[in-house]
C-alpha cells in the first residue's frame, strides 16, 4: 500500500511538472525580459554611480551637497514607490511624458542603483592614498589625467566587487515591474499559476532562475576583477620570476 500510494504521488508530481513546462516558452520570452532589464538597469546604475560619486568627492562645497542631496533624495523612498510616482503620477503633471511600463522600470531601477552605487564610488576613491594625486600634481598631471590614470584604476579594485554585489541585488529588484505590467519572468510565472493551479512548482522554478541569474551575474564580474589593472599588477609581483635563483622560490 504504502509503494502504491508513493508511486501515484510521484506519478502527480511529474503531470505537474509536464502541465508547467508546456508553458515553457512563455517563460523563457519572460525570462528574456528580466535579462534584458537587469542588463540595461545594472550598465545605466555603473554610469551614473560614477557620475554622482566623482561629484560626491568634488573639492567644490555646493556640488557636493546637491550630489548628496539628490541621493538622498531618491534613495530615501523604495524602489517600487517610485517606480508607482514615475508610471502613474508623472504623467499627471504638465508637459511630463506618459513613459511606457519597460522605459519607465528601467529608468527608476538604474536611477535607484546608481545612488546606492554612488556611495561605493565614493568609498573607492576615497580609500586611494591622497598623496598619489599630490604625487601626480608635482609631475604636471591635470586633475583629469591623474584621476583617470592613477586614482580611478587603484580604486576600481574597491568598486568592482561591491558593485557586483549590488548588481546581484539589482536583478532581484525586477521583480517589482510585473507591478506595472512590464512581462517579465514573475508576470509570466503567475499566469502559469493561475492556469495550473501549480503554485509550488511554479515558484520553486521561478526560485531557481532567479538563482541561476545571479550566479551568472557574480561569475561575471568576478571574471571583471580579475582583468582590472591593479589586480593584474599584484598577481604579476606575485608571481615567481623566471629569472630568479632557485632558492629565491623559497
Amino acid at each position: 500500500p504504502r509503494l502504491a500510494t508513493w508511486c501515484r504521488a510521484a506519478s502527480k508530481e511529474c503531470s505537474a511538472v509536464e502541465a508547467v513546462l508546456e508553458y515553457w516558452p512563455v517563460l523563457i520570452q519572460g525570462l528574456w525580459v528580466t535579462v534584458w532589464v537587469s542588463s540595461c538597469i545594472i550598465l545605466g546604475a555603473a554610469l551614473g554611480a560614477i557620475m554622482l560619486g566623482v561629484l560626491r568627492v568634488s573639492r567644490t562645497g555646493v556640488i557636493r551637497v546637491l550630489s548628496m542631496v539628490f541621493i538622498e533624495c531618491i534613495r530615501g523612498p523604495s524602489a517600487l514607490v517610485l517606480l508607482f510616482w514615475v508610471f502613474y503620477a508623472l504623467p499627471l503633471l504638465p508637459g511630463m511624458p506618459q513613459l511606457s511600463p519597460l522605459a519607465a522600470a528601467i529608468l527608476v531601477l538604474a536611477l535607484d542603483g546608481a545612488v546606492y552605487g554612488a556611495e561605493i564610488v565614493r568609498a573607492g576613491i576615497e580609500a586611494v592614498n591622497r598623496g598619489q594625486a599630490d604625487a601626480c600634481h608635482a609631475l604636471g598631471l591635470s586633475r583629469f589625467q591623474s584621476f583617470t590614470k592613477v586614482v580611478l584604476p587603484q580604486a576600481l579594485s574597491q568598486i568592482v566587487p561591491a558593485f557586483g554585489s549590488l548588481a546581484r541585488g539589482m536583478i532581484k529588484w525586477t521583480s517589482i515591474v510585473s507591478f506595472i505590467g512590464v512581462q517579465d519572468i514573475l508576470y509570466v510565472a503567475n499566469n502559469v499559476r493561475a492556469q495550473t493551479f501549480e503554485t509550488t512548482i511554479v515558484f520553486c522554478l521561478l526560485a531557481v532562475l532567479y538563482w541561476i541569474l545571479t550566479v551568472l551575474c557574480g561569475l561575471v564580474f568576478r571574471e571583471l576583477e580579475q582583468v582590472l589593472p591593479l589586480n593584474r599588477a599584484l598577481r604579476a609581483a606575485r608571481a615567481p620570476s623566471a629569472y630568479a635563483p632557485a632558492g629565491a622560490a623559497q
